[in-house]
């Protein structure tokens, strides 16, 4: 009885296709504006050929359930990305279905008329055709995602290649940034701050809502972003909440052609973060920490200015040398005050002045040479930045 029915209507469906074809391909071009531009016509009628092979489909199916479909999937899910690819929105593709879903319908109404179908056969057949609009529904919408992932995905690559070429040294011509930036929609900005962000697996997601203007290469070893400049608090907070919990430390604002000495910057102050020098805060704004940056940007160089400079205290006991350090650097930050010295140490005046003059016995006259009273202080800095310590009395 039920192949009986299927032969029948797909009988009575195939003499209408022709005209069935041509009434949806019109209807859809009404009412989606989007599909009656010429650029229709100049494909060779694509929209018409698509409505062709679903209405011939359907009607196939109506006879031949067990038909394999693995073709036909595979040609809907290339509609839908094709759709993607054309910048057309899903809802205008669903538009386009439910319109050739309602034409196909007053074409089985005006059959039910003609031929005075029985009604468990119009219901039948309204079960199949609203099953199937699913179907491709379902399967075109697959089809568009995968291309719209392609499209941003190509995007996101496009703008990773930009900000590479702006970090690129020596540095490439800005007419080469331009077109880049002009391909990718970006506006370049005069100035801009780079974002060194924590290169650990797991503590953002792949892909973060980002504000359009910032260029990011989450890939790379060392992650970072490019914020056009200047970067304001509550932006830092926008970009902090998008990347989920990542330890970011943002460079100095600078022109865009010193755009890599930024990142460089920034580096720097996230491994001292990480080294535990600089505060663990979930951002780190460079221009905070300048001294801390500059003095440790080098550690061999710190190392060996350290040593030489910080030499005579080795003669001391190690606690005594401690200590003598220790008020040599109160002293010098104080400019040579005693009393604000002690006031730091916690200790009383003459205990300062007693230290003082072991510590001129044993620097001799570089306290006073400015050049080694600089490199002096500076040791001491550098020292007092890299080891946790208490001030001793």
């Amino acid at each position: 009885m039920l192949e009986e029915r299927r032969r029948r209507l797909a009988a009575l469906l195939r003499p209408e296709l022709p005209g069935l074809v041509d009434e949806i391909t019109r209807e859809i071009r009404r009412v989606v504006p989007e599909y009656g531009r010429p650029l229709e016509e100049l494909h060779g009628g694509l929209l018409r050929e698509r409505v062709q092979y679903a209405v011939r489909l359907f009607a196939d199916l109506v006879e031949y359930p067990q038909l394999a479909r693995g073709d036909a999937d595979r040609r809907f899910r290339d509609i839908g990305r094709a759709e993607g690819h054309a910048g057309r929105t899903l809802d205008q593709l669903h538009a386009a279905l439910r319109t050739g879903g309602r034409v196909a319908w007053r074409r089985v109404a005006r059959i039910e008329r003609q031929r005075s179908l029985p009604a468990v056969d119009v219901s039948w057949l309204a079960d199949r055709l609203f099953v199937y609009l699913d179907e491709l529904a379902s399967l075109s919408a697959q089809g568009y995602r995968e291309a719209r992932v392609q499209s941003q995905e190509a995007g996101r690559g496009l703008r990773r290649r930009l900000l590479r070429l702006i970090l690129q040294r020596p540095p490439v011509s800005r007419t080469a940034v331009a077109d880049l930036a002009r391909t990718v929609g970006w506006p370049v900005p005069e100035q801009c701050a780079l974002v060194a962000v924590e290169p650990e697996p797991g503590t953002h997601e792949p892909d973060p809502a980002l504000e359009p203007d910032v260029l990011a290469d989450l890939r790379d070893a060392e992650p970072c972003l490019l914020v056009p400049g200047p970067v304001t608090s509550e932006r830092l907070q926008r970009l902090s909440a998008a990347m989920h919990g990542a330890r970011l430390a943002v460079g100095p604002t600078v022109p865009l052609a010193d755009a890599s000495a930024s990142l460089r910057w920034a580096r720097q102050g996230l491994r001292l973060v990480g080294d535990g020098v600089l505060p663990d805060a979930p951002v780190t704004v460079c221009a905070d920490h300048w001294a801390a940056l500059w003095l440790l940007s080098d550690p061999a160089l710190v190392k060996q200015v350290t040593k030489r400079r910080l030499a005579p205290l080795n003669t001391f006991p190690p606690k005594q040398r401690a200590r003598l350090a220790g008020t040599l650097f109160a002293w010098l930050q104080a400019q040579g005050n005693v009393q604000e010295a002690a006031v730091v140490l916690r200790v009383h005046p003459r205990t300062v002045r007693y230290r003082m003059r072991q510590i001129e016995d044993a620097f001799g006259p570089d306290l006073r040479d400015p050049t080694a009273r600089f490199e002096i202080e500076a040791a001491l800095r550098a020292v007092d930045l890299l080891t946790p310590h208490e001030h001793q009395e």
